[in-house]
């Protein structure tokens, strides 16, 4: 075996034996690939290695292209979340603000409601079918109360976390926006959510100038 000496990458930091007759060459570290001059020995101590050439990185979107993907879809999601305010709002006055407590809204859309597996099948006969459907909406009604409420309340999240998505401020609030139109279910509103809710929280964590203890966070 011939004679080596132990070198520290400069660009990685990796240790690298080198033959001493390489010394003085221009080496690769197997371990990053960049390429140094490898040292010499004078006065008994090895000089520094310089570097000549760095690995490239890997090419990934541009922060323009990233910027660009963020304001997208903190925009999206503030259109979702508006529009679901809305009709999650509308819903909210049928249960709070009307003398049955929702129970004609409910009816309306149990034919729905029966297909989730949520109310039983109404009975054979127009009779029977009338009598089941106002036992199941009387009994449903009280039950769903409370998902309106929330309905409203993480729509508004999910606007107020596209807001900060756009305007690249409080990271930690784009990021429930982003949770928040994913989990908001009524009226279909998780669909278009679910998407935008993804595609915000991956644009958050590429997005290098937007994040915790980053420019731009709050």
């Amino acid at each position: 075996m011939p004679d080596t000496e132990v070198i520290s990458c400069p660009a990685c930091r990796h240790v690298v034996r080198v033959p001493t007759d390489w010394l003085g060459q221009t080496v690769q570290c197997p371990e990053c690939k960049a390429t140094f001059t490898a040292p010499v020995r004078e006065n008994g101590r090895l000089t520094a290695p310089v570097l000549v050439s760095a690995p490239a990185r890997v090419a990934g979107p541009s922060p323009e292209r990233n910027g660009l993907m963020l304001t997208l879809a903190g925009a999206g999601l503030v259109l979702v979340g508006v529009v679901s305010v809305g009709l999650n709002g509308w819903v909210l006055v049928q249960f709070f603000g009307k003398p049955d407590g929702g129970k004609e809204w409910l009816k309306e859309r149990l034919p729905d409601v029966r297909r989730l597996g949520l109310a039983p099948p109404a009975g054979e006969g127009e009779a029977n079918a009338a009598a089941d459907d106002e036992a199941a909406a009387a009994e449903l009604a009280p039950k769903l109360r409370w998902v309106w409420p929330a309905a409203v309340a993480l729509a508004g999240l999910s606007a107020a976390g596209g807001v900060s998505m756009v305007r690249r401020r409080n990271y930690r609030l784009a990021q429930l926006g982003c949770l928040a139109a994913a989990l908001n279910v009524p009226h279909l509103c998780c669909v278009p959510g679910a998407v935008l809710g993804f595609w915000g929280m991956l644009a958050l964590l590429g997005d290098d100038g937007f994040g915790p203890g980053r420019e731009g966070a709050a």
